[in-house]
Order: structure tokens, then sequence, then C-alpha cells
């Protein structure tokens, strides 16, 4: 924890030095740090889920918004990759944001004591909370890990975005696949990180999403997969919107919710677990995202849903 504490103290005086602008496209959260129990953040999360869902205070992590913060440290040597300058993890490898995504990943390899291969569903309850973001971001320091091969997959596949984060080409991709039109190992694009392979969501075609999700093949598909890659990161549709994350959380080890701080209503993020767990999906963790400012605030009286 000190050298995340020291990245975090060090980020927080480089952001009351600068003004701030931009920020990440579409309102998608970037970054990572730990939100940790005992913060005022980490209790007004937990206790704004508390009465929706059996988490532990453990399993809660903050991503603050992309807004060009970071540290100065040396950058480990790693292939250039031309990546949406929201994929912090693939460009600065050293700056805070990254650190703390590594923070994440670590604690979800030491959820897994068996070392079995996992296969995590990253989803939110309403669009634009930052899970395609922190999916891409996740992957990539998934990959730093030696020996471990890593999938980043797009399993939305009505508005699939990792492919325009990676900038890698859309087609073929999971949809040809679930169709018929392409082979998996013809879906699978390669990265300039050799751990890391990236399955785009594809092109329907005509065909209803729907379909495609609930297809036999769609199993085959993740039985493959599994057995493939070491850890594998699926994004899904948002839970409120589309029934489709019941399906693809069925097919993965784990769900992942990511919760954005002053924008999502705690009510609508407890009926989504609500959701989740009644259908018998193992819900492991809940991310908030964009929460850099002591005091964010989780639940609003007045809050507009999607």
């Amino acid at each position: 924890m000190g050298r995340i504490a020291e990245a975090l103290k060090k980020a927080q005086e480089e952001r009351s030095r600068r003004l701030r602008v931009g920020g990440d496209p579409g309102g998608r959260g970037t970054g990572g740090s730990i939100l940790t129990p005992d913060s005022p953040e980490g209790v007004q999360l937990r206790k704004a889920l508390a009465p929706a869902t059996r988490l532990g205070g453990d399993v809660c992590y903050a991503i603050p918004p992309n807004r060009g913060i970071g540290v100065s440290a040396p950058i480990p040597p790693r292939p250039a990759w031309d990546v949406h300058p929201t994929v912090v993890a693939a460009h600065d490898h050293s700056c805070a944001i990254t650190e703390q995504y590594r923070a994440v990943r670590t604690w979800l390899l030491r959820r897994n004591a068996t070392g079995r291969h996992e296969c995590i569903a990253i989803t939110s309850s309403i669009p634009r909370e930052g899970k395609s973001v922190t999916t891409a971001n996740l992957a990539v320091v998934m990959s730093e890990v030696r020996h471990m091969k890593v999938l980043a997959m797009d399993f939305d596949l009505r508005q699939g975005s990792l492919s325009k984060l990676y900038k890698l080409p859309g087609s073929p991709g999971l949809a040809d696949v679930l169709a018929g039109e392409a082979p998996l190992e013809e879906a699978i694009t390669t990265t300039p990180f050799g751990n890391l392979s990236f399955l785009p969501a594809g092109i329907c075609r005509g065909r209803n999403p729907a379909e495609l999700v609930n297809s036999k093949t769609a199993a085959h598909v993740f039985e493959e997969i599994r057995e493939r890659f070491h850890f594998t990161l699926v994004d899904t549709p948002p839970v409120r919107r589309l029934s489709d994350v019941g399906v693809i959380g069925a097919l993965c080890t784990g769900i992942v919710v990511i919760v954005r701080m002053n924008k999502t209503a705690s009510h609508v993020v407890r009926q989504s677990l609500h959701w989740l767990q009644a259908n018998n999906l193992d819900v492991i963790g809940c991310i908030a995202a964009d929460c850099c400012v002591r005091g964010a605030r989780y639940e609003y009286e007045n809050d507009n849903d999607d």
C-alpha cells in the first residue's frame, strides 16, 4: 500500500495544479485506485449496497477519471501500441492510474487461489459508467503477468466499443463466430502485447443479437476460450438495458459491476444486484468509477435514470 498511497498523493497534488479539462469520451471513467473499506467513499458505497449484496468490504475499488494525471517514473520498455487515450495502461505504464489498475489485478488474482482459468464479465447498471474502458485497461495490466495468456472479449453485440478503444479491426468477431460465418481462431486478434489477445464484437448482419447470445454455440465458444486463456475479461451490455448479461454471466466464472460515482443512484445499483443474484450469478465485486473527489456522493434523491 505504500507505493499506492504515494502515487495517489502525487496524483492529487498534480490535480490541484491543473485545470480540469478533457476527460474520457462519452463520460467513461478510467484510471484506478483502491477504495478502501475505511475511506469515506468506501463506507458510503458499502452502506448503499448493503441491503442488496453479500459483497465484503475488501472487494470495493475506485477508479478516478483520466485527466492527464501521472507521476514521473521510468516506463518499462513495451512495444508501441496506438490505442485510444483512455486506455492509459497501454501507453503510460508507470502513472498512478495504471498502478491502481494493477491493484485491482492483484485483487482478482488473489481471489483465484486454485489457479483455475477465469472468465470475468464486466457490467454496469446503466450505460456510460466506464465498463468498456475498465475492461480494456484491466486486460492490459493482466497481460503484464508472465506466462499468463489474457483475452479481452467484447460481448456487447449491439454497441461494442473495445475495438475503437484498442484501434483494432471490429470484424470478424464474436457475432460472426456465433453465426457460423467465421472460426474462432480467425476472429481472435493478436495485439502488440504478446500475452494479450482480443475478440471484437463483430457484426450481427441482420441477425438478432439476443438469439446469438442465447445460442448453444455461445456456450461452446466460452468453453474453448477458457481452455485457451488463463484470464478472460468480457465486456457486456448494461444490466438495466438488456437481459443479455444474465446469459453471459452464467457462462462466466464471476461478474464485476461498475458503479459510476456522482451519476448512478444507489437504488438503481441495488436493483441490478438483486436481479443478478436472483438469477444465481456470482457477483464478486464492485468498482466505483470516476471517484477522485473527497466526499464524492453515491446516492441522489433526484436522480434521472438512463
